[in-house]
């Protein structure tokens, strides 16, 4: 595997209320949430999720329109779209090789499968599932419910179709998230012995996909992940997250579920950073993240500051690329 950076870990916790943030399916006229089985303090409790392919999803979304809004242009059709099939060259045709589906962004940031050649890359950003903070306080108010909806058809006055009545299920909870982005991996051929020849600066173009999937990372937890979001947007607020950036791989942080994950993650930071002798930068919005050794702590209250203090940290590894 190359080694190049930025690696960039994520963990943070996220209060939503009635929202559906992964559906799992329906039965008659009820559209039910996805549900987990989740373990804390020697209990098991059976609570509605944001699966890790559902947020991954929504990152590719984000990730796609904040690459655009930068001046990106190399995408396909289903990149623009939010259409996650990979695999297809710039002309939306199956991709001959990895270089020519790595031109695309969403192939490079999210990875495909070329069934032909044989090849799969597997995503440079990864997601865990989303669940409800592992105490037994937030996991009993954690909340699952259905909602009565209609929907009207003006062609049918008079009859007994003009209204389908049917319920969506709702969940409102604290949850708690984690990510990996190896973003130093972008434009980078991985399987194939050959070389990306795209119509811009490969650098530039680079340092664009890295920071296009930090922003979509961030619309992400300020509350734009979940499904059926034309009946209702979900009603979210980022209490709090971590990040932590470096040029070489470090691991992922501890789920922002479970309780005491701002105090191990920068304890295990601190032991890598130790062993590995360097220091690894680390931002905190909102979150108690006191000084350990190793580690250059950046503690914000706002959220702008937070944005601009992570960006900078990763446009100065991207810029760094041995």
């Amino acid at each position: 595997m190359i080694v190049t950076g930025p690696y960039i870990r994520v963990a943070g916790r996220l209060r939503v209320n009635v929202a559906v943030l992964t559906g799992a399916g329906t039965m008659g006229n009820y559209n039910m949430h996805t549900v987990v089985r989740v373990v804390a303090d020697g209990k098991v409790y059976e609570v509605p999720a944001l699966t890790g392919n559902a947020f991954k999803h929504w990152h590719a979304v984000y990730a796609a329109e904040q690459y655009q809004a930068s001046g990106g242009t190399l995408l396909n059709e289903f990149c623009k779209k939010g259409v996650g099939l990979r695999g297809k060259n710039l002309e939306g045709k199956d991709a001959e090789d990895e270089c020519k589906a790595i031109e695309d962004f969403c192939n490079d940031i999210h990875g495909f499968l070329l069934p032909d050649s044989q090849i799969k890359r597997d995503s440079l950003a990864r997601f865990a599932f989303a669940v409800p903070v592992l105490t037994h306080a937030e996991l009993e108010n954690a909340q699952k419910f259905a909602v009565t909806h209609n929907r009207v058809d003006p062609f049918q006055k008079g009859k007994e179709t003009e209204m389908m009545v049917f319920k969506q299920e709702y969940s409102s909870a604290r949850y708690g998230f984690s990510a990996v982005l190896d973003l130093g991996l972008s434009l980078r051929p991985l399987y194939k012995n050959c070389t990306v020849k795209i119509p811009v600066d490969i650098e530039r173009e680079r340092k664009l996909r890295i920071k296009a999937s930090v922003l979509g990372l961030l619309v992400a937890v300020r509350g734009g992940v979940g499904s059926h979001t034309a009946r209702a947007l979900p009603i979210a607020d980022l209490e709090e997250m971590v990040v932590a950036v470096d040029d070489v791989p470090i691991p992922a942080l501890v789920h922002g579920a479970y309780p005491d994950y701002v105090e191990k993650s920068l304890d295990m930071l601190s032991a890598f950073a130790k062993a590995l002798n360097r220091s690894i930068r680390v931002v905190c919005y909102n979150a108690e993240c006191g000084k350990k050794p190793g580690l250059d702590v950046q503690s914000v209250r706002s959220f702008s500051e937070f944005v601009e203090g992570v960006l900078k940290i990763v446009d100065e590894f991207a810029s760094s690329r041995k």
